[in-house]
């Protein structure tokens, strides 16, 4: 699968139009025909950032919108395109990872950067594809195959951060294996806010077809104010499990199946002066099973037919203990109208065993109406389960209720891509999305407890503006995304759907300069609703040196102070440093 202004991760060399492949779609396409707002960020690219974890590539993207309560990815919310973070659908090579007792975990991504192959992120609905969740925006990380050789590095800075990693692959006959491990810590920039991180990702492939993925990620760290005003900890770990296997029935005919399995383990201690004074302990468990029925009946027409089906259930001292399941059935179409317009319907049919059933339609389409103008649209619908915090947490400031419905919207895309001396282009996106029994947290006044409703509507309007410059030393991009949310005239506080962005603006490079210098840097500019804006520069330079890299890198290096959530400090100035050895 393939977020914001469609940036576009061709090879600098050649042309913007040449042919590559994403799954915005269930079939992968090439970008001519992409008919979809994605943004895909490739490995090489990534490799040259300031980044430490998969959920700080994201923060590369406009319309994307993460609120740190932490650095370096160790706790974030996930929104796209105005959604809240459970409105976003989170994928590891097209298997879902989204937890179900709260959107807030969705961040605990359990691969390592040195193993991701790119990462992908679809704007707008994807409902139709992916079922539930898929609302805001749908980020897929895909994760290398095979890799031969192994990497090493090991990098120190403030705060007493550590960090060290080992990724190493082999192969033999029809088997190979890919194995990375990571480890980091930091003591802390302020009170309650150190953490440390360990995690593993391991890719065994028989031949070309079969593959299983085993990965683990586990964090400890402080946390001072992120849901209260108290010196807060928590603890998480997250392990997936995914097979897949395909099969080619016949030149025209392929048939791929996908079985995982995902656990997530939350607990948190809301006063470390007062243990047991609500120390939660939750674990989630989310099995599934997905086969596509893919078929080539032209070079114009394709179509994939597909059925998903899974569950979730929770064990937890203060949730108690629930289950759901699911069942869904997919279609898809590809049509090309001649050589220069592309049409792609879909549908999605999911029955919940709580929640009842749920019918997703979409359409996509794109025409070139001109050799380097592409102009494109797509409509479609979608909807999100309630998660089990929202539907029977209880404290003293929060109250569930578990009544509560799906949410339900339909989205509305369209934009134009503008090719343009040859390793130029520009984009522009408008989008709407009409959401109504949409989830939040409300209360009347700050002496009352939040509360969990279903809202009359919310209604979110947007643009995406884009300029993209590929040349044979990187890449080189500006974004801007504007978002407008009315939810009416409501007599209440919000506690998530009226937080959000209404400027952002980033612009970064990723380039290989002469004399085997590596460059990345990153400015973004936001400006909340409620009036916090802020700057935010950071940069990574690096040397090569044969088989290694030295390399200095800095967060937020005008020091700025700032807020992702409010009433939690983001920090300051960060430095560090580091040396990696290459592939040998």
């Amino acid at each position: 699968m393939g977020v914001a202004a469609p940036v576009i991760p061709v090879l600098a060399q050649t042309p913007l139009r040449q042919s590559i492949t994403v799954t915005a779609s269930t079939y992968p396409i090439p970008f001519e025909d992409l008919s979809r707002t994605v943004a895909v960020l490739t490995s090489e690219q990534i490799a040259r950032l300031p980044v430490r974890s998969v959920v700080e590539v994201l923060q590369y993207i406009s319309s994307v919108d993460l609120h740190s309560r932490a650095p370096f990815g160790v706790q974030a919310d996930i929104s796209v395109r105005g959604g809240d973070f459970s409105q976003t659908l989170i994928l590891v090579d097209g298997m879902r990872l989204n937890d179900a007792q709260t959107g807030h975990h969705n961040a605990d991504i359990p691969v390592l950067l040195e193993d991701v192959e790119r990462i992908e992120i679809l704007c707008g609905p994807g409902s139709s594809l992916y079922g539930a969740d898929a609302f805001g925006g749908t980020v897929n990380v895909v994760t290398k195959k095979k890799s031969k050789g192994i990497k090493a590095g090991v990098s120190g800075g403030q705060y007493g951060f550590v960090e060290s990693f080992v990724d190493a692959g082999f192969e033999k006959g029809n088997l190979s294996e890919l194995f990375g491990v990571q480890f980091n810590r930091s003591s802390g920039f302020a009170y309650d806010r150190d953490f440390q991180t360990y995690g593993f990702t391991s890719r065994t492939n028989w031949g070309e077809r079969s593959s299983l993925l085993l990965s683990h990620l586990s964090k400890d760290f402080g946390a001072m104010g992120f849901y209260g005003n108290s010196p807060s900890r928590e603890w998480t770990n997250t392990t997936f499990l995914g097979f897949e296997r395909q099969w080619i029935v016949k030149p025209s005919w392929d048939l791929t199946s996908q079985t995982y399995y995902r656990t997530h383990g939350d607990h948190f201690l809301w006063d470390i002066n007062n243990p047991g004074f609500f120390e939660n302990f939750h674990r989630t468990h989310s099995p599934g099973v997905q086969v596509r029925l893919r078929h080539t009946v032209s070079e114009e027409t394709r179509w994939t037919l597909g059925v998903d089906g899974g569950g979730d259930w929770i064990r937890s001292n203060s949730l108690g203990n629930h289950s759901l399941g699911h069942v869904s059935f997919l279609g898809e179409l590809q049509r090309k109208l001649g050589s220069k317009a592309v049409l792609a319907p879909g549908i999605r049919f999911d029955t919940y065993s709580n929640f009842g059933n749920s019918l997703n339609p979409s359409i996509s389409g794109s025409w070139w109406v001109l050799p380097t103008i592409k102009v494109r649209s797509s409509a479609g619908h979608a909807f999100r389960v309630p998660t089990f915090t929202e539907l029977y947490y209880h404290d003293p400031n929060n109250q569930a209720s578990s009544n509560l419905k799906p949410e339900q919207a339909w989205g509305l895309e369209a934009g134009a891509d503008w090719l343009f001396r040859s390793s130029w282009m520009a984009t522009l996106s408008w989008f709407a999305r009409d959401e109504r029994d949409a989830i939040d947290w409300v209360r009347e006044s700050p002496q009352q407890a939040w509360r969990s409703t279903n809202l009359r509507n919310v209604d979110t309007r947007g643009v995406e503006l884009g300029i993209q410059h590929l040349i044979p030393a990187g890449r080189m991009e500006i974004q801007y995304t504007y978002l407008s949310t009315d939810a009416g005239a409501v007599p209440f506080l919000s506690k998530y759907v009226l937080d959000y962005a209404r400027h952002t603006v980033i612009g970064f490079a990723s380039l290989s300069l002469p004399k085997s210098i590596n460059f990345g840097p990153r400015v973004s500019y936001k400006f909340r609703v409620d009036g916090r804006d802020y700057w935010v520069l950071d940069c990574r330079l690096g040397r090569r040196f044969g088989r290694f890299e030295a390399y200095l890198e800095g967060s937020n290096l005008t020091n700025s102070r700032y807020q992702e959530i409010p009433g939690v400090d983001m920090p300051g100035r960060w430095l560090r440093a580091g040396l990696s050895m290459m592939r040998f």
